[in-house]
Parts: C-alpha cells; sequence; structure tokens
C-alpha cells in the first residue's frame, strides 16, 4: 500500500471518527425524545389536582343520594345540613379545578419543545382533553350548585318543583359522563406520550 493511500484511508478514517463522535454528541446533546422537566412537574401537580377533584366529586354525587333520602324521609334538617356541606364542598372542587387549569396552562407553554413529533401531538391530545375536561366541570359544579339550592328551596316548602330536580340531575348526570369521557381520553393521550418517548 502507497503512502497515499494510506493517507487516504487515515483520512476517511478520521471523517468517519469525527461523523461518529458528532452523532454521538448530537444524540447526548440534542436527544431525539425529550420532555421539558416543567412539563412533567405540570403533569404530575395536574394529577393531584384531578385525583383530588374525582374525589370530591364521589363524595358530592354520594351525599346526593343521601339527601334524597331525606327528603323522601321528610327529614328535612338533616338533608339541609348535607346541602350547606356540600355548597361549601362545591367551592373546593372549583379552586381544586382552577389550580388544575394553571397546570395545564404550564403545560400548554412547553408543549412546543417536546419531542418527537407524535410525543408532542400526544401531548397535544392530552391537553385539549383535559382543557375540555375541566369545562365540563365547571359547568358540573355550576349544575350542582344549582340543584341544591332547588333541593334546598323543595325541602323549604317554596317553589321548586319535582321536574326541575329531574332535569338538573340529568344534566348533571351528563356532564359527568362527558368527564368521564375526557379523563379516559386524557389517560389514552398519555400513554401514547410515554410510548413515544420510550421508543
Amino acid at each position: 500500500m502507497s503512502k497515499r493511500q494510506k493517507l487516504t484511508l487515515a483520512i476517511v478514517a478520521g471523517f468517519i471518527g469525527i461523523g461518529g463522535g458528532v452523532y454521538l454528541a448530537a444524540r447526548l446533546l440534542i436527544p431525539t425524545a425529550y420532555i421539558p422537566p416543567v412539563f412533567s412537574e405540570a403533569r404530575i401537580n395536574g394529577a393531584g389536582f384531578a385525583k383530588n377533584i374525582v374525589s370530591l366529586l364521589e363524595e358530592s354525587v354520594r351525599h346526593l343520594q343521601e339527601i334524597a333520602a331525606f327528603d323522601r324521609e321528610g327529614n328535612a334538617p338533616e338533608a339541609l345540613t348535607l346541602i350547606s356541606q356540600e355548597v361549601i364542598k362545591n367551592r373546593n372542587i372549583q379552586q381544586e379545578a382552577i389550580k388544575l387549569s394553571s397546570e395545564l396552562e404550564k403545560m400548554a407553554r412547553a408543549i412546543p419543545e417536546v419531542r418527537p413529533d407524535s410525543a408532542r401531538f400526544a401531548a397535544t391530545e392530552a391537553l385539549s382533553s383535559e382543557i375540555a375536561l375541566v369545562s365540563h366541570l365547571l359547568n358540573y359544579t355550576a349544575a350542582l350548585r344549582e340543584l341544591f339550592d332547588v333541593l334546598r328551596s323543595k325541602l323549604n316548602r317554596t317553589t321548586a318543583t319535582e321536574e326541575q330536580v329531574r332535569s338538573l340531575i340529568a344534566g348533571i348526570n351528563r356532564e359527568a359522563e362527558a368527564i368521564n369521557d375526557l379523563n379516559q381520553k386524557f389517560n389514552n393521550a398519555l400513554q401514547e406520550l410515554d410510548n413515544a418517548i420510550l421508543k
């Protein structure tokens, strides 16, 4: 092998080595899969708020059944006591929803940094579902508050009617179904996000 051939091979090997090093550095410094820390932190915090909301809603629905039972028994004092407690709890649900919205806003700001594209798309889908969920949640709490007001009027023998109660309960059930559906979509999208990152 001539000196020129050896020199050519050395140059080619050098370029391959440099190219490999640049590729490795790019993979280490600019990974193809990336979730901004602020997104991950907001996701964890948001999950905590969502869990609190679900717990409070489940308790409210349970108390609503107890209130209805007290109403049937003609036990207005117990029913009114529970209604007063639920009005306060309803405010707590709204406050948790506001906190959840704040975390969703942080996630939204961080989405442009999410990589790869499939992960960013999944993150966007998850966020869209959760924003819609918060909207339905606010509708739910508003309807629940109105229902408690109507039940309180009914128990106090004022103008509330059974038809009003039935209509409000139907609306609350629709909102609850929408919340459950959107929560499932949110969880599915987050699973797709995790799968895209782990590829």
